[in-house]
């Protein structure tokens, strides 16, 4: 390269450095921003060439380069050093304490009922979730209402373009709004605050966000066209997938429960989830998963002080319950945090190397998860 002469920062490098290497999350930051980029069946799909330098496409994805202690000092006010699984102010078992919620959301319920909650506390105005509408694709939606949340609750393990809608609107310029997704997602939000470029989405105006523990996210179209052979062309009602040592994919449909080795749907996992660091949604206001042999019961981890606030309240409104997570499911979460990391790393280096091509970690970061995470450092 002479000197002098400009990095792209567009689209142009987004197309080569994502797109091209088939590494898109497909979590829709870049979506409804840009007039050369739409959605289609869970793919971002190219219309023109756009001659911008530097846009919010690049600037916006969590696949492109990133400081990572820039975006956490913006969140958290300190550095990238928490590696386990980021900052923690608290860490309980928790479920929803209405047998709605428990029995048409994911797992304990905590996810919906904290937005529900949210909203009718005026917390915030607007949610953005992902609705189960029988389509296995997640599209971002606006929420304003329990009867919304409802018809949102509940998990596809697909990756979609759920941060579109936040992008698209419509919007009446004062909503306090909140978000749930996945920790590509996450990324991506927070890269929008910390960005400089001019933003022309609500983005400041997210308070709430919570987020989803992932180890990975299906394709949609490959996992769909593959679901569909094995339990005919019936609706899917509901996915889950059990937890250690089993690992089964739970399949609802057509009034009859399938039951799929997680080993058999693996071959449609994007290639995108490889190079992620985050396990837990380090950068949310609250992170919920599940708690493995507790059935009915979320992982909650409070990370912010909107988080503690939230978890405070619904816990002396008595919607949710918590417990202390045992120790032995602590410890396990850390040692899994840290294996998504230590395979996230070993894959950015068969890629061409770790800074040069996602993010950028000092030496000492990169030695102490290869450490901790129990492997030899090379």
């Amino acid at each position: 390269m002479e000197t002098g002469e400009k990095v792209n920062k567009g689209l142009k490098a987004l197309e080569e450095k994502v797109f091209g290497r088939d590494l898109c999350a497909a979590c829709g930051a870049c979506l409804s921003l840009c007039p050369y980029l739409r959605s289609w069946k869970g793919k971002v799909v190219k219309l023109d060439d756009c001659k911008l330098e530097e846009g919010r496409c690049f600037a916006y994805c969590p696949r492109t380069e990133v400081d990572l202690n820039e975006v956490y000092k913006k969140k958290f006010g300190k550095n990238y050093e928490e590696i386990e699984m980021g900052p923690v102010k608290k860490i309980v078992m928790a479920r929803a304490k209405d047998s709605l919620w428990r029995k048409k959301a994911q797992t304990g319920g905590v996810v919906s009922s904290l937005i529900d909650f949210a909203l009718r506390e005026g917390m915030i105005q607007s949610g953005i979730l992902t609705p189960r509408d029988g389509d296995l694709l997640p599209q971002g939606k606006i929420i304003t209402s329990r009867k919304a949340v409802l018809n949102c609750a509940g998990s596809s393990y697909v990756s979609g373009p759920t941060l579109e809608a936040l992008n698209r609107g419509p919007w009446k310029g004062k909503e306090r709004i909140g978000i749930v997704g996945l920790p590509c997602q996450v990324l991506a939000l927070a890269r929008m605050k910390t960005s400089s470029l001019e933003k022309k989405t609500p983005i400041d105006r997210v308070d709430l966000v919570i987020g989803l523990f992932c180890t990975w996210a299906l394709d949609y179209k490959p996992f769909t066209a593959f679901l569909h052979e094995r339990v005919g062309g019936h609706s899917i009602k509901k996915l889950n997938i059990t937890p250690p040592p089993e690992r089964i994919l739970e399949v609802t449909s057509g009034g009859t429960l399938y039951r799929i080795p997680v080993d058999d749907i693996r071959p449609f996992i994007r290639p995108s989830c490889r190079v992620c660091l985050d396990m837990t949604a380090e950068l949310s206001d609250i992170s919920v998963g599940t708690v493995e042999g507790k059935e009915g019961w979320n992982t909650v981890i409070v990370r912010t002080e909107m988080g503690e606030d939230l978890l405070r309240r619904a816990k002396k409104a008595g919607v949710i319950e918590t417990r202390p997570l045992p120790k032995n499911n602590l410890s396990h979460l850390k040692e899994a945090s840290l294996l998504k990391k230590r395979r996230a790393l070993d894959a950015l280096n068969e890629k061409g190397g770790i800074e040069k091509n996602y993010f950028i970690l000092s030496a000492n970061l990169i030695k102490r998860i290869l450490s901790e995470s129990g492997e030899a450092t090379p």
